[in-house]
């Protein structure tokens, strides 16, 4: 493993040669995609390290209160040439915070938010243990699918992964890969719990229709899930608790049909 993250650094460097800035944010995206060619997944951690990640936002905060103060300044001055060159620059600033975000925030696979990116939004900082908001939470497994990965292969679990999370992007609702084939749906507190059981039923209807082909098998995708409501304040583990038994419920009923 150290010789291919070795062979991966030496393409880093040779990528960057040509690039007369780089920031970290750049480095860690091409250090990625080019592991990805070699069938390497990494995750934020391994591409950054806390402290640089906590450092890099620092001097985002930093700079962002410098260019309020110096666009305050530009107008106050009526310098209207001034001003426009602090807008440019806090657009470049937004850039590059966007790009550590979606580094940082995203699944690499299904390109859908990760498991920190719920954790820092939708749990309280203090301990961890308690939502933000008031929403519905949709917790939904995939049925079978070890048996697709070990029948069909990584590469079509992964395929299966991306159009799944694909199509529940479609629900409105926000998609995020808690870890392997598991998936959470959150919806906000104005989508109605009979709205979200139609979307589900509708998604499902879907799946029953359509066929996944790999070389001259065919087979089928379905899932099971489960629903919990949650307000400000509410324990987390017991709302995913809820939905979890929500959902292995829904899978006992398929398994009998």
């Amino acid at each position: 493993m150290n010789k291919v993250h070795r062979t991966i650094t030496d393409a880093t460097k040779k990528t960057i040669e040509s690039i007369p800035i780089v920031f970290p944010v750049q480095y860690g995206k091409i250090y990625a995609e080019i592991a990805k060619q070699h069938n390497i997944e990494l995750r934020a951690e391994d591409i950054f390290a806390k402290e640089m990640l906590d450092e890099k936002m620092i001097r985002h905060i930093v700079l962002i209160c410098e260019f309020s103060d110096q666009a305050l300044i530009a107008m106050k001055d009526n310098n209207m040439e001034r001003l426009q060159e602090v807008i440019l620059e806090t657009q470049k600033l937004r850039e590059e915070i966007y790009a550590l975000q979606k580094i940082v925030y995203e699944d690499p696979l299904t390109k859908s938010y990760n498991r920190k990116w719920f954790d820092d939004t939708y749990l309280t900082d203090h301990d961890k243990l308690h939502l933000r908001g008031n929403g519905t939470l949709v917790l939904i497994d995939l049925n079978r699918f070890k048996e697709i990965n070990d029948t069909y292969g990584h590469l079509i679990g992964d395929k299966v992964l991306t159009h799944v999370a694909l199509k529940l992007k479609e629900s409105g609702g926000r998609v995020i890969r808690y870890g392997g084939d598991e998936f959470f749906l959150i919806f906000d507190q104005h989508q109605s719990l009979h709205a979200i059981e139609m979307k589900m039923k509708k998604m499902l209807a879907y799946w029953n229709k359509i066929s996944f082909k790999s070389d001259s098998y065919n087979f089928k995708i379905t899932f099971s899930y489960g629903i919990a409501t949650f307000t400000h304040g509410s324990d987390a583990e017991t709302v995913i608790s809820t939905a979890d038994k929500a959902m292995y419920a829904h899978k006992s009923r398929q398994c009998e049909l």
